[in-house]
């Protein structure tokens, strides 16, 4: 499965995180929650500092679905 990762809308910066994979690794995902919806949230750590992207929003069904694909590696 190909994700799409955007950078961040600005209409929502207040989401709950309700899932995490280890931040002792170079990119950090979050599973999130704002508005009724879920999504993605990849941070990538380098020298430079830090980026962050996002998914496009699902139910919360469908993105704890992509959630387990992407922890599993079938989801990049």
């Amino acid at each position: 499965m190909q994700l799409v990762w955007r950078k961040p809308s600005k209409a929502e910066e207040r989401a709950r995180v309700v899932a995490w994979s280890c931040h002792c690794r170079t990119i950090v995902y979050e599973l999130c929650r704002a508005a009724g919806q879920s999504y993605i949230r990849r941070t990538e750590y380098d020298d430079n500092g830090e980026s962050v992207y996002e998914t496009y929003r699902w139910s919360f069904k469908e993105a704890a679905e992509v959630w387990a694909a992407l922890l599993e590696g079938q989801a990049v």
